[in-house]
């Protein structure tokens, strides 16, 4: 299992305090109660909570629990080639929003995408879809938002849908690393063995403060840029 490398400072203090942190992406919500996926995510979150390497995370609330479609833009991506050329960098972020969200919106989202469950990583359960069929459509959407938008971040071909449970904010020890690759080895087993394919919800623009929510409701943009 691959753990994470370098501990991202831009959307969690040391104290797994959330920071402000603005972007927007596209994503399919998994936080409806009756869904088995995301009683699995949860259930997996908490059992990690209990675990010896649960203070080295930020555990993220379940409602805001979904599978990442295709990552846009952030206000961190300003000056690099990330940020939309034809937005000039000083533009109000909520109007950043708004120009992006008409272009996505333009696309036809693809329906009936089925995802199969992967593998448990330290901070999030990696889904995949099912088959040829659903990962070309998958594929040939991302690659129209990423013409559309002008935004093609450097994972782009190498992207892995998941869900986000948490975020590391300090770095493992040894055993703790050692305990993670055990608890992470169990949970790929047993959901592998047990969860069953899902159909994701429709796909959606949506913005982000920091990583507690994403709203789909540009109208809740903060003020701070």
């Amino acid at each position: 299992m691959k753990l994470i490398k370098e501990i991202d400072k831009y959307k969690f203090d040391e104290q797994g305090n959330v920071l402000p942190y603005y972007g927007n992406t596209i994503i399919s919500f998994l936080n409806q109660k009756e869904e088995p996926m995301y009683q699995a995510s949860c259930r997996v979150q908490e059992q990690m909570k209990e675990t010896s390497f649960a203070d080295c995370l930020a555990f993220l609330p379940p409602s805001s629990f979904h599978v990442t479609i295709q990552s846009l833009c952030r206000v961190r991506d300003k000056g690099t080639p990330q940020w939309p050329a034809y937005i000039p960098e000083d533009t109000k972020f909520s109007q950043v929003d708004s120009i992006l969200k008409k272009r996505v919106d333009a696309i036809p989202v693809p329906d009936d995408i089925v995802m199969i469950f992967e593998e448990c990583l330290v901070n999030k359960l990696v889904v995949k879809p099912c088959d040829e069929q659903n990962r070309d459509k998958l594929k040939a959407y991302r690659d129209q938002v990423a013409e559309a938008t002008g935004i093609r971040h450097p994972w782009h071909d190498e992207f892995r849908y998941h869900i986000s449970l948490n975020y590391v904010v300090r770095m493992l020890d040894e055993k703790q690393i050692e305990a993670c690759n055990s608890f992470c080895g169990h949970v790929t087993e047993t959901l592998k063995k047990e969860a069953k394919p899902f159909k994701l919800s429709k796909a959606e623009f949506v913005i982000f403060n920091d990583m507690f929510a994403y709203e789909t409701d540009l109208g809740k943009r903060g003020e701070l840029y």
